[in-house]
């Protein structure tokens, strides 16, 4: 096809060969062609590209210097009018991109006013080097936002599945530390305050209710509106050791020493953990234990302390052993003391042994004041439920022991035909001869320097404390601090149990709070083998072997005097409690923040 001379591009060949590379050189093509044409280029004429046709061709020099062009252009060149050349430009511009764009670059090329975020539609050498110049902001902009939303959506997510698995996780621990405060015998009246102290430090809303082995404990979700209400049933054994750890695990938590995580497992490993003791040094202490307080409370010489030992190293046997049949558990206190009191019986009737010491003695492990004296301290805490149920079952535990020791005096009676020898003789002064050898005398008071802390240590052994641990040292010394004040008090207000119990439990408790204060200690393990030392005063004059021996004689008031002596055991725990009460109120005058009144003592 030929061309007419008006269809014939200036150019020519080469002309049209460079013009066509124009058509490739948009934003589509990897790297910008570097022979597209700039129609901004002075000097550069194309009649397809060029604008310059209908403009003046002269171009006059002033003072030998090329005329300067207009700064309105990028390139210097004069401004531009609509011409037919201009809609050639707009013409090959729309190869490029949509009407909006086109309308924008010959809006630009026209009138000489740039647009900001969008580039020139024709490259130039310099402009083909950056790299974002075709790049639409706006779309750099929603995609950031659109990563920025999706990143936050995922942190979201990934924020409520640990916090929902870290309040479960916290719930859970929760649940263990008060299970292995139940089962190891914690002080039942500070179990509510410490359960709700850990859920502040925790930042979980909790709320419990305490019944003696049962425990109620409901979390409350405070964005649905929910709770979920948990029960647990645990019975509880003194356990000294396992108690010592949980307090340590209770402490590192509550201080954020330890994460719940760790603390949680440490919990399980520890009530899968056996006992400190095997069955038989158990049954060794037992024994110990009823031949050491056989002297220094209830009066007894050392030929009664000697016999005692087998008595009381039976009972811890035949009560290891009764675990395992739950029925006999159920009367395991009434035959065992109707065992002990007819082999007392017959000791007594030898004139060599006292009925008193012998039979108070080897019972004394199963005597009911430490029931006694949670139920008076959960009273005195507001606990009315649970402090309630204690005494009530305390004075009736006190009854069964009561009535298994008649029933074996009288079993003696009924089968020998002989009335018991010094059944109310409680200073054991018929038995005791003066001028008797000296294994059958009275004991010297000076002998209380060895046998209170024997007891002491054999009791805190029974109780499962580790006797290498650094905290028996403290157990025997603030027990025999206990008994000495007890003692004293004893003889200045003599037949005032509860005065004496008072005062003694108000030593104990200031020593052993101001240990756990200043040292970071745990008050309670280390006082109640104080405590329980003075529980055996309710015994001292009488107790439980008034009720015996009346129930033995016939006398229709039998049941009353075994309320005397269930009262008199409750007169003593209260004297504890209002002692243990003084000396915690003056040691902690001001309460934690953190703990408020999660303290861990009597």
């Amino acid at each position: 096809m030929f061309h007419t001379p008006k269809q014939k591009p200036r150019g020519g060949t080469l002309g049209a060969l460079i013009a066509s590379t124009g058509n490739i050189s948009g934003a589509a093509a990897p790297v910008p062609a570097q022979l597209a044409p700039n129609i901004k280029r002075p000097g550069y004429h194309l009649s397809r590209y060029s604008v310059e046709d209908d403009l003046p061709q002269a171009q006059t020099q002033v003072a030998g210097k090329e005329k300067e062009r207009p700064k309105s252009l990028p390139g210097g060149g004069a401004p531009l009018t609509w011409t037919a050349t201009v809609s050639s430009v707009a013409d090959t511009l729309a190869s490029k991109r949509g009407w909006t764009e086109k309308l924008r670059d010959i809006e630009q090329v026209t009138f000489g006013a740039a647009r900001s975020g969008r580039s020139t539609p024709v490259q130039t050498a310099s402009s083909a080097t950056d790299p974002d110049e075709w790049i639409d902001e706006r779309w750099i902009r929603e995609q950031e936002t659109r990563r920025e939303k999706r990143r936050k959506r995922k942190k979201a997510e990934v924020y409520i599945t640990r916090h929902v698995a870290q309040i479960i996780q916290r719930q859970e621990f929760i649940l263990k530390l008060t299970r292995a405060l139940m089962m190891f015998g914690g002080p039942s009246h500070r179990l509510q305050a410490q359960i709700q102290s850990t859920g502040r430090v925790l930042d979980i809303q909790v709320n419990c209710m305490y019944l003696p082995d049962v425990v109620l404990i409901s979390f409350d979700d405070s964005s649905t509106g929910t709770s979920n209400l948990k029960f647990i049933r645990q019975g509880s054994a003194l356990n000294l050791a396992k108690l010592n750890a949980v307090y340590a695990l209770y402490w590192s938590v509550i201080h954020d020493e330890q994460s719940v995580a760790e603390a949680s497992g440490a919990l399980d490993a520890l009530m899968r953990k056996k006992q400190e003791y095997s069955a038989w040094q158990l049954v060794l202490t037992g024994g110990m234990c009823s031949s050491s307080i056989c002297t220094v409370s209830f009066g007894g010489s050392f030929l009664d302390a000697l016999v005692v030992f087998p008595l009381g190293a039976l009972l811890v046997a035949i009560q290891l052993l009764s675990v395992r049949n739950e029925l006999y558990s159920n009367v395991f206190e009434i035959t065992v003391a109707t065992l002990f009191s007819c082999i007392a019986a017959a000791l007594a009737s030898t004139n060599a042994f006292c009925y008193s010491a012998v039979a108070s003695s080897s019972v004394v492990l199963i005597l009911p004041g430490f029931i006694v004296l949670c139920g008076s301290l959960e009273i005195m805490s507001r606990n009315i439920v649970s402090g309630s149920v204690r005494m009530c079952y305390a004075v009736v535990y006190s009854l069964f022991l009561g009535f298994g020791l008649a029933m074996g005096a009288e079993a003696f009676e009924k089968i020998t035909g002989h009335t018991i020898v010094g059944s109310t003789d409680y200073t054991c002064s018929i038995s005791h001869d003066a001028a008797g050898p000296w294994y059958q005398r009275t004991p010297s008071l000076y002998w209380a320097f060895l046998t209170v802390p024997m007891y002491s240590l054999f009791l805190s052994m029974r109780n499962h404390a580790p006797w290498r641990s650094p905290e028996m040292l403290l157990l025997i010394s603030i027990s025999s601090i206990g008994w000495v004040t007890n003692h004293f008090t004893g003889i200045k207000f003599p037949n005032q149990s509860d005065i004496s119990a008072a005062v003694g439990a108000f030593a104990v408790g200031v020593v052993a709070n101001v240990y756990a204060r200043f040292f970071s200690g745990n008050a309670f393990v280390i006082m109640i083998t104080g405590i329980l030392f003075q529980v055996p005063s309710g015994l001292g004059n009488g107790g439980l072997l008034t009720y015996a021996s009346e129930k033995t004689a016939g006398s229709s008031t039998s049941y009353l005097s075994g309320f005397q002596t269930a009262l008199q055991l409750i007169s003593v725990a209260i004297g504890l409690t209002v002692g243990l009460g003084l000396s915690l109120a003056l040691v902690h005058p001001i309460q934690s923040r953190r703990r408020a009144g999660g303290v861990f003592s009597l």
